[in-house]
């Protein structure tokens, strides 16, 4: 059995609830999901971005947190979201080492099943904010990210917004590749990211009120600005490949679920934003992928 743990959007902060969003519940929480990711035979947990809200005082406490959870047994993997580079300009490069993330962001791993040996995985994990004014770490990389903005208008002219980000050419071609040699050796593939690029009507339990529930369209995220600036680009690269199984994200707190081109898109709630707590796990079988929602988050069944 291939299975691992599942959480999005912490955003920890000493700070006053806003907006929904209570952030010093969030340390409650997370210690909570830990305690039941550290009961399970879960081989990682996956934190799918946000882990903070802003400044570096926070940044260190839930870096803190993870090493401590780390050492009761928790072997996490993390997701970088636009909040977690929140920081003063001369701590931003701190970010990767702070969440054992190697620099630019992006990096993947294989899984094997022991009691399965066609059950095997490719994990690609991806870094939506490579290209940010919110990331930039030099004068230079924020005029570069101004000018990738600016090429990357939406469909109705207007800019997307300025808390998403773009993946590099660079970042791109080094997917591609990396799919290709997954490919190549016959395993299953899932994209993880902070950014949710599809959803579908619908999926959130008949909500009516929530904005991934009003519109099913297919290039939904990214033409109302949600999502990766050059979301098109990186949906053009997912499209030439057939092992693609799921792509999992975070950053939209209400969550959401829908199926694209024969890949499950699974968009996990937010901690910070959702009551009791949110968190998953998913296991990956030859044949489907498994999510068992726990508190407030749901589960779904992909079958392929």
């Amino acid at each position: 059995m291939i299975r691992f743990g599942a959480i999005a959007d912490i955003q920890y902060g000493d700070l006053d609830m806003t907006i929904g969003r209570d952030y010093r519940a969030s340390l409650t929480k997370l210690l909570a999901a830990s305690g039941a990711f550290n009961s399970d035979v879960a081989s990682f947990v996956m934190n799918f971005g946000d882990s903070l809200q802003s400044d570096w005082e926070n940044a260190q406490a839930i870096g803190e947190l993870f090493q401590i959870t780390g050492k009761a047994g928790i072997k996490w993997r993390h997701v970088l979201g636009n909040h977690d580079f929140l920081v003063p300009r001369v701590q931003k490069a701190k970010i990767y080492e702070l969440l054992n993330v190697p620099k630019p962001g992006y990096y993947d791993f294989s899984l094997s099943d022991p009691e399965d040996e066609e059950n095997r995985w490719h994990v690609v994990v991806l870094n939506g904010n490579e290209i940010s004014t919110y990331s930039a770490e030099t004068d230079e990389e924020y005029e570069r990210a101004v000018a990738e903005r600016d090429r990357c208008k939406l469909a109705n002219g207007k800019l997307p917004a300025d808390w998403n980000g773009s993946i590099s050419k660079t970042q791109l071609e080094w997917l591609d590749s990396t799919l290709t040699k997954a490919e190549e050796q016959d395993k299953n593939i899932i994209v993880c990211s902070h950014f949710p690029l599809f959803c579908q009507t619908r999926s959130l339990n008949g909500s009516k009120t929530k904005i991934a529930s009003i519109v099913n369209l297919d290039m939904y995220f990214f033409t109302t600005g949600i999502s990766t600036w050059n979301g098109q680009e990186l949906l053009d690269i997912l499209d030439k490949h057939k092992n693609i199984r799921g792509y999992l994200a975070g950053h939209l707190h209400e969550g959401s679920y829908g199926v694209r081109n024969n890949v499950a898109h699974v968009t996990f709630k937010g901690v910070v934003e959702t009551s009791p707590n949110a968190y998953a796990f998913v296991e990956l079988e030859k044949n489907a992928i498994i999510v068992e929602g726990h508190e407030a988050q749901p589960s779904y069944t992909f079958e392929f």
